[in-house]
């Protein structure tokens, strides 16, 4: 490689990535556009896509995820195209593994809109020691710490109402009210058909009900008590892990 590959000097593979980047911008590698990147690859005399640096490459398979992600769906179809992709694109999965995690969650709330509801295995260990109620399921669990709140200051989040229904993307913005609240200590939350429970340095559980309010956060959930809050906070929020949290336990409060 040369020194003007190494600062993006050569025109022509810029010219051949800009070419890969327009035929990926819909999620879709056809065979169509294969034979014009390669038509455009022996005409400029460069190397395939192999050859480019693996933040560029992977900067074009992005793009073809968030392509999907904008369509709103990740089913079998959409999967084997961005598989198809990253073959062309010669990334290896440790390259693109933080992408591929992030798609996993968007799959699973795919699926979840889709009325498929993903469970939890048996033998994960955050399940350990919970009596389960007879016929309740753990359909989901995250990583989180549990917090003791006084006052929300208006950051009062998204309600999810008994009986209605979660919009999608609602809690984007929405910030738990951290300020001022106490740590009750780390653990998980599991999300089963019955209940909301919280295993940790202080354990607990709410059952879904008309009168047990659940607002939904960016970053978490807010459960309102006699006297103040119980703020659990997700410990690494993604939009998506925050939306298979919201639409489950919309579901469950129907």
């Amino acid at each position: 490689m040369s020194i003007k590959d190494w600062f993006g000097g050569d025109k022509k593979k810029a010219e051949l990535r800009e070419k890969i980047k327009e035929a990926v911008s819909d999620g879709r590698l056809s065979s169509r556009d294969m034979q014009e990147i390669e038509k455009l690859r022996q005409e400029l005399d460069v190397e395939g896509p192999g050859d480019d640096k693996t933040t560029l490459r992977r900067e074009i398979y992005n793009e073809a995820v968030d392509a999907v992600r904008d369509g709103g769906k990740l089913g079998s179809t959409e999967a084997a195209e961005l598989a198809k992709i990253q073959k062309f694109l010669e990334l290896r999965d440790d390259q693109v593994e933080k992408t591929k995690w992030n798609l996993e969650r968007f799959r699973t709330l795919s699926e979840i809109r889709q009325g498929k509801l993903p469970t939890v295995a048996s033998n994960n260990i955050a399940l350990s020691g919970i009596r389960f109620e007879p016929g309740e399921t753990a359909h989901y669990c995250i990583a989180a710490e549990m917090l003791d709140q006084g006052v929300t200051r208006g950051s009062d989040g998204v309600r999810i109402e008994w009986g209605g229904k979660h919009v999608s993307g609602s809690t984007a913005g929405a910030e738990l009210p951290l300020e001022g609240a106490k740590s009750l200590g780390e653990g998980s939350l599991i999300v089963t058909n019955r209940r909301l429970i919280f295993k940790g340095g202080k354990s607990s559980a709410v059952k879904y009900a008309k009168e047990a309010p659940v607002y939904a956060y960016a970053n978490g959930l807010r459960l309102e008590r006699t006297i103040g809050n119980a703020l659990i906070r997700y410990r690494s929020p993604t939009e998506d892990g925050a939306e298979i949290v919201a639409e489950l336990v919309s579901r469950f409060m129907r």
